[in-house]
């Protein structure tokens, strides 16, 4: 991290600090204008370093760029400029951008810990670096290495590095892209070696993720899916903010009120939902559906019946389809509510919102449930550097690490007792954490095979399309 972007990192501290101070969850941070192509310039200098992109080979063009990462083509080109300036990338009009073929790498002369995550992982940007720091306060002789790759086929881009001779020693993943990995075996079982540290995460994350060969990831953060309002504009319209016990009625009543149209065009929702099934089946979740449950097709076909009613009849929300490149109405002021992550969240403070979302009680149905997504560290067998290797992931379970990152971020901690005296009762209890309500939530892997879930979004895009039923939907469960 170069003195400029720790500067940024340490305002940005700073203000989620005076946020919580405050009372309030999330307080947008200002941030540097070039942060944005400064994620790029770091991600593609690193697999330059690291030998991904070896000299005369040449990078992607720049709309694959812009579609891979989900940024603009100015910050793309802004990233390759740096690295030209840098003479870690050439320009030749008519065959692209490359790595010039005299181009060297000076060897380390430290060890190295290599880390490899998905792009984009918004707890790489926020929260790992504070496990890197009590890292390397007790190795101070030891370099860390973040390698970020595409989130998808991140098991083939991991395959792939290695074959490339970059063997990471830890690699972090999400419980989607864990899900996903076929190879388990290649990983070491951490149970027998973490001990203790796994006694005090939550048994529900950590049974989750447990398989007959034992645990191969650890989880070091989660999320429930949580909905986010914006309190400005309730108070602009005379609305009373959420209560504890609100309900599906006057979620609707509120959603209708704050829906604002002019000469029969809406220019700004009451509601606003990303169209993934890890945010709609939130409204199953709420009204009955279990794992195997006898009546999941009924709750499954009532809950997109209501969400259908919802966008084409009432007209109180919208759907959006692209949750990468910020795509949400909700952080541009044109949906009063969303439903979102805290994952989700940690990213809007690389935009100027102009309000501070708060988070409100899920009012969808009678029943106290929700979905969750969780971050995980995982070892590869193939690593010169067990030992090393799993005192990262020891480090990343440590109670006062984990209080640091829950402190300074939007992150929840695996440790429910980290959370309970970080966090306010009433607030883990709004998000369907506390008082033992992280017991009725699901993780997606326990409710659909993730064989199915590719097929699923396909039949989905039609739902939302106007061009398949709540029925036939409902039937693929």
């Amino acid at each position: 991290m170069n003195h400029s972007s720790r500067i940024v990192y340490n305002e940005s501290i700073s203000c989620l600090s005076e946020a919580r101070r405050k009372g309030i969850y999330w307080k947008p941070m200002k941030r540097n204008g070039d942060f944005i192509y400064l994620k790029l310039y770091r991600l593609l200098r690193e697999q330059i370093m690291n030998g991904l992109i070896k000299p005369g080979e040449f990078i992607m063009p720049e709309s694959a760029l812009c579609k891979q990462y989900g940024m603009s083509r100015k910050s793309v080109r802004r990233a390759l400029d740096e690295l030209l300036k840098e003479g870690m990338i050439a320009k030749r009009v008519g065959l692209g951008t490359f790595v010039p073929p005299d181009f060297s790498i000076p060897a380390a002369d430290r060890k190295v810990l290599r880390i490899l995550a998905p792009y984009p992982a918004f707890f790489v940007d926020s929260g790992l670096p504070y496990i890197c720091d009590a890292f390397r306060r007790k190795h101070p002789g030891v370099d860390i290495n973040v390698l970020s790759l595409p989130a998808a086929r991140y098991w083939d881009s991991i395959l792939q590095s290695e074959r490339m001779g970059y063997n990471p020693h830890v690699v972090f993943c999400s419980d989607r892209i864990y899900r996903e990995l076929e190879a388990e075996s290649t990983f070491v079982d951490l149970e027998p070696l973490l001990g203790d540290a796994l006694s005090g995460v939550y048994p529900k994350i950590r049974n989750a993720f447990r398989r007959e060969e034992g645990i191969a990831a650890a989880p070091i953060t989660f999320t429930p899916v949580c909905l986010a309002y914006n309190p400005e504009l309730f108070a602009a319209g005379d609305i009373p903010p959420p209560k504890p016990h609100w309900n599906v009625n006057d979620f609707m009543n509120a959603a209708e009120s704050l829906t604002s149209a002019h000469d029969g065009k809406i220019n700004r929702y009451g509601f606003s939902f990303f169209s993934s099934y890890n945010r709609w089946l939130v409204f199953a979740l709420q009204n009955g559906m279990r794992p195997s449950g006898k009546n999941n097709k009924q709750i499954i076909s009532g809950s997109l019946s209501v969400l259908q009613d919802w966008l084409n009849r009432r007209r109180i929300s919208t759907v959006y389809h692209d949750n990468m490149n910020l795509a949400n109405p909700f952080i541009h002021g044109k949906s009063a509510m969303t439903l979102t992550t805290l994952f989700e969240m940690s990213s809007w403070g690389d935009r100027e919102l102009g309000f501070a979302p708060e988070i409100a009680p899920l009012p969808f149905g009678d029943t106290k449930s929700t979905l969750m997504q969780a971050n995980f560290l995982m070892v590869p067998k193939a690593n010169e550097e067990v030992e090393l290797s799993m005192d990262f992931v020891k480090t990343a379970l440590e109670a006062e690490v984990q209080k640091t990152i829950c402190d300074r971020t939007p992150f929840l901690s695996v440790l429910e007792a980290v959370n309970l005296a970080v966090r306010s009762q009433a607030y883990l209890r709004t998000i369907n954490v506390g008082n033992g309500l992280i017991d009725r939530n699901y993780f997606m892997h326990e409710l659909i095979e993730s064989a199915d879930q590719a097929e699923l979004r396909a039949e989905m895009s039609l739902f939302w399309l106007g061009l398949e039923d709540a029925e036939t939907i409902a039937e693929r469960f």
